[in-house]
């Protein structure tokens, strides 16, 4: 993935205002995308493809004259990315799923702002297992009464005396 990558809600904002692809349409904060199935008789990938594919090359995924075309993969990639959005939402109720029309309609919502001063986890804590915890608990044990032990069942060391 390139370092410089441009975030999908401003590069989707720069298609929408160039007017760059033919079908994406802009009013009232919701936007339409052109949604034709490949399966549709007069489909063509330059056309109804074109934003899945531009997505696809600025996210670094397909490099024309290297990689092979695949705009089932964009389209899903594409799709993936816009519905993480927590700021885009599709419209249900306006989108036309099925057709040589077919489109679907995203309404953008104020942008959710990012927490000042996070840094993203590079290290998750692995989750403590129920066998781990035992573990430990035993070692303390061990640790701490180095003379016989007895486990209760709630796995609490007692200590008792050496016969």
């Amino acid at each position: 993935m390139p370092s410089s990558r441009t975030r999908l809600r401003p590069w989707l904002e720069q298609k929408i205002e160039s007017k760059s692809i033919p079908g994406l349409t802009w009013g009232n904060k919701m936007f339409a995308i052109p949604w034709k199935h490949a399966a549709r008789h007069g489909w063509e990938m330059d056309t109804d493809a074109r934003i899945f594919m531009q997505w696809a090359v600025h996210t670094g995924k397909f490099k024309p004259g290297v990689t092979e075309p695949d705009p089932k993969t964009w389209k899903a990639n594409f799709r993936s990315a816009l519905n993480s959005l927590p700021d885009i939402k599709q419209v249900k109720d306006k989108s036309i799923n099925k057709g040589s029309q077919a489109i679907r309609v995203y309404r953008m919502l104020e942008e959710v702002p990012k927490k000042k001063g996070t840094q993203p986890c590079l290290y998750k804590k692995p989750k403590t297992t129920h066998k781990r915890k035992i573990k430990a608990r035993i070692a303390l044990c061990i640790l701490f009464f180095p003379f016989k032990l007895t486990f209760i069942m709630d796995l609490t060391c007692s200590t008792a005396p050496v016969s």
